[in-house]
């Protein structure tokens, strides 16, 4: 995931925990209003048509309270009723107001949901009963007529009253419900405020780990990286922008590190050529004498000598220690291998050969295994006797009294290969790969300088070197060199 994918997700995040938050807050506020407000407003004009209603019919009692309005049922002879002449129309035209009230209430659509359908029908036959007796009372002017009408009007009266009280019940139960839903609406907005801290909290966590982490540890490393520490790593597994350029700084330190070492190695290659063109010209006079020696020796011996073998093998050490000097003047300089045909076989036996008087010395016995070898290869014969030469060394150096060093030889196709077994101490598995870095030893004596040309001789002709150790004391310890050289030039193998 690319950096800035990364900070659109922590952006989308906050955008989405906000947005939520603001969107149940708003439909919050809506829904408690809506809620709480409809009882009122459905309330209001049901209430005010009532009134209204209730008002005419208070009048039309009123005008008739001058007579026995509420005590018509006494049938009392002291009590005088009114003239229906003058109340009966003034009753009837408060009747009809009533009933254009009536008309009104049931156009209202909370009207039937706040006191029924059969309350408003019995309300408006009422009024449509009141009219009627209002009219047979004017005409007739009979008590009954009077009576009757008189207590339609208490009655109807009694009704809005039971229906207002009913309401301003429901409007309590409105009320109680409208705390329920404060609550209700309380905890939905605290919940969305918590999962927007959360939201918030874990947008947090992520640029915390995707950029702020990654960010100090480049800085950490770029601090140790200016006080020179270039073997210190940046591990940034995030897969993003800071993970690459994480990556890059590390390529960065490598690259640094092998040219601040190739330097190094430069400098000490350089040391080392000047003290081996001191050594070749401290070396060369004295063998030139040893050489001259023994060619007079051998021109003075009788044809029939037994030391004409040994001055010829004096003479051809020599000789090969020359090449050797020659080969130590090239140490410092860059390798340059010169491609030319050789007998692998022979390469070998001439090295075998030059080593056994210090083989003897040791009391170790030198043992020759050969498969089927080329009878040509193409390679640079001295660079490669050289390179043999260092590691049949060591092997000697390492063997104990009485010990054998094994060489094997053998080929296939395209390599030809030679393995090198001593049975010595061993090298501990965690220096198989230092032992061939330069000037890296583990003997006081040593140069380290040995392994490491064997390694850029045979990695120059196109091969490999590996190295393979057995530890005891459980089982037999011993080091074996495994050289595999191609038949041919690097570019045809």
């Amino acid at each position: 995931m690319s950096l800035k994918l990364k900070f659109s997700v922590v952006l989308m995040l906050l955008v989405v925990a906000l947005g939520v938050n603001a969107v149940l807050s708003v439909w919050s506020i809506r829904f408690l209003e809506r809620e709480l407000a409809w009882p009122l407003r459905s309330v209001q004009p049901v209430l005010t048509s009532l009134h209204h209603i209730k008002r005419f019919g208070e009048q039309g009692a009123k005008d008739l309270s001058t007579g026995r309005f509420w005590y018509a049922h006494t049938k009392s002879d002291q009590a005088t009723l009114p003239d229906p002449k003058r109340m009966g129309p003034r009753i009837i035209e408060a009747e009809k107001k009533a009933g254009i009230e009536l008309d009104r209430l049931k156009g209202i659509p909370t009207a039937f949901v706040r006191s029924g359908v059969s309350t408003i029908q019995n309300l408006q036959l009422r009024s449509e009963k009141i009219i009627s007796l209002a009219t047979e009372w004017v005409e007739s002017g009979s008590p009954d007529a009077y009576d009757q009408l008189v207590g339609h009007i208490k009655t109807r009266h009694e009704l809005i009253e039971r229906i207002e009280g009913r309401i301003l019940q429901d409007a309590q139960l409105a009320t109680s419900y409208g705390e329920k839903l404060d609550f209700m609406i309380s905890t939905i907005v605290g919940i969305s405020v918590v999962g927007a801290l959360s939201s918030v909290a874990y947008a947090a966590i992520l640029l915390r780990r995707w950029i702020i982490e990654p960010v100090g540890l480049l800085r950490e490393g770029a601090k140790r990286f200016g006080r020179g520490d270039f073997d210190h790593r940046i591990e940034i597994a995030t897969g993003d922008e800071l993970g690459q350029l994480g990556d890059e700084f590390n390529t960065m330190s490598s690259l640094i590190m092998a040219m601040q070492n190739e330097r190094i190695e430069q400098e000490r290659m350089a040391a080392v050529g000047e003290m081996a063109q001191r050594t070749v010209h401290n070396l060369r006079t004295p063998l030139a004498g040893i050489r001259a020696l023994a060619e007079t020796t051998k021109n003075e011996l009788g044809p029939s000598s037994e030391l004409h073998d040994i001055q010829d093998r004096i003479l051809k050490t020599v000789d090969r220690f020359e090449v050797w000097l020659q080969g130590m003047l090239r140490v410092s300089s860059p390798l340059s291998i010169e491609h030319v045909q050789y007998n692998p076989r022979q390469l070998v036996d001439n090295v075998v050969i030059s080593h056994r008087d210090a083989a003897k010395a040791r009391s170790v016995d030198l043992v020759i295994h050969s498969d089927e070898m080329p009878e040509v290869c193409v390679g640079d014969p001295h660079h490669l006797e050289h390179a043999f030469t260092a590691i049949l060394s060591n092997a000697i150096d390492f063997s104990p009294r009485d010990g054998t060093v094994e060489i094997e030889l053998g080929s296939d196709e395209r390599y030809w290969t030679l393995c090198v077994r001593d049975h010595g101490p061993g090298i501990k598995p965690d220096l198989h790969m230092a032992i061939f870095r330069p000037y890296f030893t583990t003997r006081k004596e040593g140069t380290g300088i040995g392994l490491a040309m064997v390694k850029r001789i045979i990695e120059q002709h196109g091969g490999t070197v590996r190295v393979r150790t057995t530890l005891g004391p459980v089982s037999e310890s011993g080091t074996t060199f495994v050289l595999t050289v191609p038949i041919g030039t690097s570019s045809e193998s």
